[in-house]
């Protein structure tokens, strides 16, 4: 049985592309080993995830406090080798780049296997703040050559890392972060009971799920509900990112918007999916502070959450989505730097009923024929496999 393995220095948990290959891959008889980092210190927030047959979870030990990340990054990378060793994988896939940087020592030791490289999230130089991220970026690009195969969320992505890299070794595909045609997600009645509970059954839910952190413009879209009418109702649930949730709930209280806007953090996979269920709108801001921020088109796991439910949504007016757009009519746009025009877009999608109706409808095909994990499946690893 061939061996494959996965390696991430992350939770393997918050990645749902890697989740469905690894259950993909799984039926298709391969043996998956997906190594991660340690996080046994930390709160499982997700909880169960199921990763596929024949999928095994390795993790190296914590010998040192998880604090002391960069002596348990060494380790982690010690652990990676011997597990490479021993089962003698046929491919291994590094997700993001501090896995990946495993493969400078990994190569030598296992000429026999093919290196694939899975980037979820990358920038340029230029863009990092400090001299440790520049090294790493620089790393990133010199292992990259190493790698047999280079897998991007987008074309545009990879085609920007093989210019800053100059990397024109490796072979370069796209696999956007869909979820898969034929999915069942657990169930929760959690969500369900809060909203009968306060009698919300008539309301129009709006989500915003993801990162609860300063990077989505959320200050702008608590502000922008000050403006809705109140038949409209905001749900943020997501991880909080350094006490961001706490100061996003005290703006809510100051502005008198506490039965307007509800936040929820550290939601699990079946409160996640229910909350879904349950919505009317997504909201997909990004700021474009980074790259990779500029280039979420289709990429992005809440967009792909959204598109997955049916559920229309705004996205930024950026470039990226206005050329996306021109393909995919499945959202509208708006300058999210505008709480005002935020909430006359929500209005909008909720008064337009046909132009609600057609997007649903546009997202429906588009997930049929192209935006499915099945279809980016058949364009990428069916031929590196």
């Amino acid at each position: 049985m061939n061996k494959i393995f996965f390696v991430i220095w992350g939770d393997p948990k918050f990645y749902q592309t890697l989740i469905f290959l690894s259950q993909k891959l799984s039926k298709k008889k391969f043996k998956i080993y997906v190594i991660s980092r340690n996080l046994n210190n930390f709160k499982d927030v997700i909880q169960n995830v199921n990763f596929g047959k024949k999928v095994k979870l390795l993790n190296p030990p914590n010998f040192i406090n998880y604090k002391f990340n960069f002596i348990n990054y060494l380790i982690f990378h010690f652990f990676v080798v011997i597990q490479l060793i021993l089962k003698k994988p046929k491919h291994v896939i590094f997700f993001n780049k501090k896995a990946l940087l495993n493969i400078l020592f990994s190569k030598i030791l296992n000429k026999k296997t093919k290196f694939i490289y899975h980037n979820f999230d990358f920038d340029l130089i230029s863009n990092t703040k400090n001299f440790i991220e520049k090294i790493l970026v620089k790393l990133e690009f010199f292992s990259s050559k190493i790698c047999d195969y280079l897998i991007f969320p987008s074309k545009k992505r990879a085609n920007l890392f093989k210019k800053y890299s100059k990397n024109n070794l490796s072979k370069y595909y796209s696999f956007m972060n869909c979820f898969p045609k034929k999915i069942k997600t657990n169930n929760s009645l959690k969500f369900r009971k809060f909203i009968i509970k306060n009698k919300f059954q008539s309301k129009n839910i709006v989500c915003h799920l993801g990162s609860i952190g300063p990077k989505h413009f959320l200050n702008e879209i608590v502000e922008s509900f000050k403006y809705t009418n109140n038949r409209i109702l905001l749900v943020i649930a997501g991880s909080s990112i350094n006490g961001f949730g706490k100061k996003l709930k005290k703006i809510i209280e100051v502005n008198n918007l506490e039965k307007k806007i509800f936040v929820f953090e550290d939601v699990s996979n079946d409160y996640w999916f229910e909350i879904l269920k349950n919505s009317h709108l997504g909201l997909c801001f990004y700021k474009q502070s980074s790259l990779s921020h500029r280039h979420m088109a289709g990429t992005s796991q809440k967009f792909n959450n959204y598109l997955f439910f049916n559920i229309p949504m705004i996205t930024n007016n950026n470039s990226d989505f206005k050329n996306f757009k021109k393909n995919y009519d499945i959202l509208e746009m708006v300058n999210p730097k505008s709480p005002k025009l935020i909430a006359q877009k929500i209005d909008y999608l909720f008064s337009k009923k046909k132009r609600y109706k057609q997007i649903k409808n546009n997202m429906k095909i588009a997930f049929a024929k192209k935006l499915n994990f099945d279809s980016q499946y058949k364009e990428s690893y069916k031929y590196i496999l």
